[in-house]
């Protein structure tokens, strides 16, 4: 496997003549987390689905450390905002699936039990998802992709559905996981306190097409500091004075993006 960082080189992707994405271009460490963060229909899925390799005609370069994405032996995990349960296979089945699917991937009984206990699954391994609530069946989605150790983990608004209780409850457990596996990991969400909540990084896009804002170091990530009511807050507002920054620039103000 190519070890290094993961970096796009103006990334742009269209759909017939609609412009989707627009010379996106980062880079994030091994084992770092980013949120992205953009209003709804900018492109944030798309984004992940070329890092993923669902979309293959983009323009652009794609690298992990000095190979090609794609061609660099990595293993994917991928949490739609469906979460991509199979209705039909009971919770252990959907759990096991990467398994089945590829099977040069080993399966360590211990850990799996140890990540079902984490995440309060061990009864609920004979249900269907559809006997179990929304915050049972992310649980499940989490399970699946963190027993199968992806290198890359993308998440698409995966705590969007769940209401707020559920979904702090669902936040801490991924941190957990992250901290033990540490996949380098892509965030999606339009909740700013969940951006700051799980990245340690933050990318900031426009309205679509989308292009880059602000890619932005987060000072809070994992700091005594993010307990910090008023720390948070002012955050929060840095991030969206850069946002209505850039929707200003959009709009032909004299504003610059820095």
């Amino acid at each position: 496997m190519s070890s290094g960082k993961l970096s796009l080189h103006n990334v742009s992707v269209n759909f017939g003549k609609t412009r989707v994405l627009k010379d996106i271009s980062f880079s994030l460490e091994k084992g770092k987390t980013l949120t992205v963060v953009g209003p709804s229909g900018c492109g944030k899925s798309t984004l992940l689905n070329v890092l993923s390799g669902i979309i293959k005609n983009y323009e652009g370069e794609i690298l992990m450390g000095t190979s090609q994405l794609h061609s660099a032996g990595l293993t994917y995990g991928y949490v739609p905002q469906n979460l991509g349960l199979l209705a039909w296979k009971k919770v252990k089945d959907n759990i096991l699936l990467p398994f089945v699917i590829n099977k040069d991937i080993k399966i360590d009984k211990a850990e799996v039990d140890d990540v079902l206990t984490k995440l309060e699954l061990t009864d609920l391994l004979n249900r269907y998802p559809s006997q179990l609530s929304g915050g049972q069946r992310q649980r499940v989605a989490l399970a699946r992709v963190f027993i199968s150790h992806p290198d890359i983990l993308l998440m698409d608004e995966p705590f969007s559905a769940l209401d707020t209780l559920t979904a702090d409850t669902s936040r801490e457990l991924f941190l957990d996981l992250w901290r033990k596996y540490r996949p380098t990991t892509i965030f999606t969400t339009h909740n700013l306190s969940e951006a700051v909540k799980l990245g340690e990084h933050i990318l900031l896009l426009d309205k679509q097409p989308a292009t880059v804002l602000r890619f932005v170091k987060n000072p809070l990530f994992e700091s005594e500091e993010q307990q910090s009511e008023t720390a948070f807050a002012e955050f929060k507002k840095q991030l969206v004075g850069w946002i209505r920054e850039g929707v200003d620039t959009t709009n032909g103000t004299n504003n610059q993006r820095r």
